[in-house]
């Protein structure tokens, strides 16, 4: 009498039970979130809503949980959303890139080019279930980047110094990202401008040679050298178009 002996051979499950592109997943999944977050913040610390941000972390929270029940769609959504929001907020990352010393524009606009740029390299990594080993090696280069970024800019809020104000300046002050209506000054006088706000931004008069940078919680002194008149003032930065104001020189 014959004996069947059961069948011994693992099945590729058992072989391997991390399913294919499980590491870029995971990986697509932790960079989408942790934008989403700080978009979030972002927008907390602004009090402001900006369209297309909030559309971001909305479908970036639809993206994480059909990433769970239907992964192909899943990735689809979080990659296309990361791809359009690299795009559409580049011109406004960057303005800020080249300005460390402005700790929250420069760690957004950072954590927003690179992260979802990274994130679309992990959604394709994820769709075509490639090798965990590149997705470590981006997960490493994510995490230094975010490294260097805290260290770029803590150097440079060190170093970066403004002005004091003097007895005899006129000051103005910007606070929650609005100039005052209207700054009245005399020509040939300096005027003061207190950025309080933690956010950059410039001090431009349109059409005339003043247009001055103002990084976050600095002060500057401005030399108003300018026939007598009214001017328009702007902050050139771009999502800023809000901040105007009239200079009346005396």
């Amino acid at each position: 009498m014959s004996t069947t002996l059961p069948n011994t051979e693992p099945l590729p499950s058992q072989l391997d039970p991390t399913p294919e592109g499980a590491a870029w997943l995971r990986l697509l999944a932790w960079l989408t979130g942790i934008i989403a977050a700080v978009e979030a913040i972002f927008l907390g610390m602004i009090a402001t809503l900006v369209p297309p941000l909030v559309a971001g972390i909305v479908l970036t929270i639809v993206g994480l949980v059909v990433l769970r029940r239907a992964r192909r769609v899943g990735i689809v959504i979080l990659g296309i959303t990361s791809l359009l929001l690299l795009i559409g907020s580049a011109p406004f990352a960057a303005s800020h890139l080249g300005h460390p010393e402005s700790a929250v524009d420069f760690t957004h606009a950072v954590v927003g080019t690179v992260g979802r740029l990274l994130a679309v390299i992990a959604a394709v990594g994820a769709w075509r279930k490639a090798s965990p080993t590149g997705a470590r090696r981006l997960a490493v280069a994510a995490v230094g980047i975010v490294c260097l970024t805290v260290a770029a800019s803590s150097i440079a809020m060190l170093v970066s110094t403004g002005d004091d104000a003097r007895a005899d300046d006129v000051t103005t002050v910007i606070a929650d990202s609005y100039f005052a209506d209207t700054i009245a000054v005399a020509s040939g006088d300096t005027l003061y401008v207190d950025n309080t706000d933690l956010f950059r931004h410039t001090f431009t008069v349109v059409d005339t040679d003043i247009d001055v940078e103002l990084p976050a919680a600095v002060g500057v002194r401005v030399p108003i050298d300018l026939p007598a008149g009214a001017y328009d003032v702007i902050c050139d930065i771009p999502g800023h178009e809000h901040m105007t104001a009239i200079l009346e020189v005396e």
